[in-house]
Parts: structure tokens; C-alpha cells; sequence
């Protein structure tokens, strides 16, 4: 029997599994891809600095204060209910 560079001893190619082998290792190959990218975006997020929801809402209000929406009894309504 002579040698051939896609079979490894008697195993035959994919370590003996054939076409599922193959099928499994392709699965398994993209499923790391898979859970890299997951992490790497998961990571991203952890370190993106996070703004609360009361600062947002103060924002909301000081622009509404701004425009003429609301008065300023009623901004500082919503200060005193927000904490700020």
C-alpha cells in the first residue's frame, strides 16, 4: 500500500468518521467562530461606558426646558423626582 498525504495510518481521512467527521469538524470550526465573535462583542459592550436612565431623562428635560416645553416649576419637578 503506498503512502497518501489525506489518509493518517488506518484511519482513513477525518480520523476514521468520513463524510460526518468532516461535516462535524466544519460544524465545530464555525461554531468557535461563532462564540469568538459573541464574545468579543459581549466585551465591547461590558467596556462602552453605560449611561443611566436619569441622566438621559435630565437631559430630556433640560432640552425641553430649552425649547420652551415645559416650565421651570415643572423641570424642577422632574429633578426632584429623578434625584438630580
Amino acid at each position: 500500500m503506498g503512502w497518501c498525504p489525506f489518509v493518517w495510518g488506518n484511519w482513513g481521512a477525518w480520523g476514521g468518521w468520513g463524510l460526518a467527521g468532516l461535516i462535524l469538524s466544519a460544524a465545530m470550526s464555525i461554531g468557535l467562530i461563532v462564540l469568538l465573535i459573541l464574545a468579543v462583542r459581549w466585551a465591547v459592550r461590558q467596556l462602552a461606558p453605560q449611561s443611566s436612565a436619569g441622566s438621559d431623562a435630565l437631559g430630556i428635560a433640560r432640552r425641553r426646558l430649552a425649547a420652551g416645553e415645559i416650565t421651570v416649576q415643572e423641570f424642577e419637578e422632574i429633578q426632584k423626582r429623578l434625584g438630580a
